[in-house]
């Protein structure tokens, strides 16, 4: 019984990929880290590479499970990069941190990080946006994220500023036995009870990446933007 992954990122119908992501396994913990750059600022790849470079050298520094310092971090390292270049550029960022079967969750923006029990969705990160902010206030429902048009107009991100708050969330022992990272290419086209269902039909993390990504290509004919997916199970074989 042990953690197995894959992850994925793909252009889509852009002039470049501002997604990245890495994973990695150190003897009994696994850690996950996901970035989008913001397309409306330039530099975007930029910024969400220096999430995952970040992420690396803490890693190689045996720091990594301070998530919330990870992202604090690059934050800083990308206002840095800002000073030196003349010019904003922004990310989201979203991260996991996997031991002894219990798991920490850290992001900022709408790169969303879903939990799974059983087939069945027990978790996801709350997104810093416009449109999660209207479903707070009970003016649309989860559901009406998608079709919202401030879906895309975020409330934190990594490069807005020095003082950046780091969501962090515990998942306990046993709560969860699957998790899903992604930026919001994926999960815009991707409703829940679809990712429920792939993953109830799926061996390994990669056949539940490609069930997935058939729904989402049903939906993507018009407006392709980059996207990226970590997926994660326990206890599977495939």
């Amino acid at each position: 019984m042990s953690w197995i992954y894959n992850a994925y990122s793909d252009i889509g119908d852009r002039e470049k990929n501002e997604d990245c992501c890495d994973v990695r396994l150190v003897e009994d913990s696994l850690f996950a880290v996901l970035a989008d750059g913001m397309g409306g600022f330039r530099g975007g790849e930029i910024a969400s590479a220096l999430v995952i470079s970040t992420f690396e050298e803490m890693l190689a520094h045996g720091r990594a499970q301070e998530l919330d310092q990870v992202l604090k971090t690059a934050n800083e390292k990308i206002l840095e990069r800002q000073q030196e270049l003349g010019f904003k550029m922004k990310t989201t960022a979203a991260a996991v941190c996997i031991t002894d079967d219990s798991a920490v969750t850290a992001h900022v923006g709408d790169s969303r990080v879903y939990a799974f029990s059983r087939g069945q969705l027990v978790f996801r990160t709350t997104d810093h946006s416009a449109a999660q902010m209207c479903v707070d206030m009970g003016e649309i429902t989860e559901e009406g994220i998608r079709e919202h048009p401030d879906r895309c107009v975020l409330t934190r991100s990594l490069g807005s500023g020095e003082d950046i708050k780091v969501d962090v969330h515990k998942l306990e022992k046993g709560s969860f036995d699957s998790l899903l990272i992604c930026s919001d290419g994926f999960w815009g086209n991707v409703y829940e009870q679809e990712m429920c269902d792939a993953l109830a039909q799926a061996q390994a993390p990669l056949e539940w990446i490609e069930k997935m990504l058939e729904k989402r290509r049903q939906r993507t004919k018009d407006d392709n933007d980059n996207n990226t997916a970590v997926a994660i199970m326990y206890g599977r074989e495939g």
